[in-house]
C-alpha cells in the first residue's frame, strides 16, 4: 500500500494540539498504515480524503475487492470509544466496522457510496428553508436511532461520560480566579454553573454521541444515510442534542422556539434539558471564540437559545 500524503488540516491540528506527541504520531503513520495493510489484506483505492483534525482515511479495497475505508486515528478521550459505539451500532443507521486494531485504534469501515454529506445536500424541488427542515428531521432520526443502552464492551475501549463534562464545566467556571473568568463568556458562567446542576442527574444513560453535525451523515447505497465518525459518550439522550441544536442555531435558517421543539421531538427527548445541553455546548465555544466578528455570533446564539 503506498503512503498518501497526510492532508494538511490533520497535519496542522494534531501538532497545533498535541505537540510532539502528535509529531511522533504523525511520524509512526506510514509503519501503522503498511502494518495494518498486511493484517488486513488491504490495497490503496484512492488518495486519502481531505479534511478532518485527528485522522488519516483512506479507501482501500479488501482482499476479495470489497470497498472499504481504513482510518488511524490520533486517539484521545473524545474519539478512543468510536469503533465500541459502532460495533455496538453494527450497522444499524451507522457505518459498519468491519475490523479494529486495539494496539492503535484504527478501523476498517464499510466504505458509504456516494458519501455525499447531509450538511450540502440540495433537496430537488425544496427551498432553502424547507431543504434545512428535511436535513433536521434526517438527522434527528439517525440519533435517535443511534442512542441505545451500553452493552458489554470486552476489548473495546469504555465509554467516557457525559457527566465528567459537567463537572470539569464547574471546575473550570466556579474558579473565581480561572481564566473563563475574564473571557467572553465571564457573563454567562454563573447560567453556565446552574445549568450543570440541573443536568448533574441524568434520567437515563446510553450510547450518546458529543459530535452531532450535519457533516458527520453521509448518503449511502445500504441506507440512504449513515453516520460516521461517532464520538460516543455515556450520556442521556437529551445530550445528543445540546452540539447539533447549537450548531443549528448557529448556521440558521432556522431558530428559536420552533427550532428547539423541532429538535427535541425530533430526538424524542425533554426540550429543557436539550435546551441546557445546547447552553453549555454554546457558552464552551463562546469562551474560546476570538474576533469582534466571531464573538458577536457567537453571543447571538447563546442568547437565542436563552430566549427560545
Amino acid at each position: 500500500m503506498r503512503f498518501g500524503v497526510v492532508p494538511s488540516s490533520v497535519r496542522r491540528d494534531v501538532l497545533a494540539w498535541h505537540g510532539s506527541a502528535g509529531q511522533a504520531w504523525l511520524d509512526g503513520l506510514p509503519k501503522t498504515v503498511w502494518r495494518l495493510q498486511r493484517l488486513w489484506s488491504l490495497r490503496t483505492d484512492g488518495p486519502p480524503y481531505g479534511g478532518g483534525s485527528h485522522s488519516y482515511v483512506v479507501p482501500v479495497r479488501r482482499a476479495g475487492g470489497e470497498q472499504a475505508v481504513l482510518k488511524v486515528i490520533y486517539r484521545d478521550e473524545e474519539n478512543a470509544a468510536e469503533p465500541t459505539a459502532l460495533r455496538q451500532y453494527d450497522g444499524d443507521g451507522a457505518v459498519r466496522l468491519y475490523e479494529y486494531d486495539p494496539e492503535t485504534g484504527a478501523m476498517l469501515l464499510e466504505r458509504a457510496v456516494p458519501g455525499n454529506r447531509l450538511k450540502s445536500t440540495r433537496f430537488f424541488g425544496h427551498r432553502t428553508p424547507e431543504a434545512a427542515w428535511r436535513r433536521i428531521g434526517i438527522a434527528c432520526g439517525l440519533y435517535r436511532r443511534l442512542w441505545r443502552p451500553l452493552a458489554d464492551a470486552d476489548g473495546f475501549p469504555g465509554l467516557p461520560a457525559a457527566t465528567d463534562m459537567l463537572q470539569e464545566w464547574k471546575a473550570e467556571y466556579g474558579d473565581a480566579k480561572g481564566e473563563a473568568r475574564k473571557g467572553p463568556a465571564a457573563h454567562r458562567l454563573d447560567l453556565a454553573l446552574d445549568l450543570c446542576d440541573r443536568l448533574a442527574e441524568p434520567p437515563e444513560l446510553g450510547i450518546g454521541n458529543r459530535d452531532t453535525h450535519l457533516s458527520n451523515i453521509v448518503s449511502a447505497e445500504r441506507e440512504p444515510w449513515l453516520v460516521i465518525d461517532p464520538k460516543p459518550y455515556l450520556a442521556e439522550r437529551a445530550f445528543d442534542g445540546g452540539y447539533l441544536l447549537y450548531m443549528l442555531q448557529h448556521h440558521g435558517p432556522h431558530s428559536g422556539a420552533e427550532l428547539l421543539h423541532a429538535v427535541a421531538d425530533g430526538l424524542g427527548v425533554d426540550a429543557e434539558r436539550l435546551r441546557a445541553w445546547a447552553l453549555l455546548r454554546a457558552i464552551d465555544l463562546l469562551d474560546e471564540t476570538e474576533g469582534e466578528r466571531d464573538l458577536a455570533a457567537a453571543e447571538a446564539t447563546v442568547a437565542a437559545l436563552e430566549a427560545a
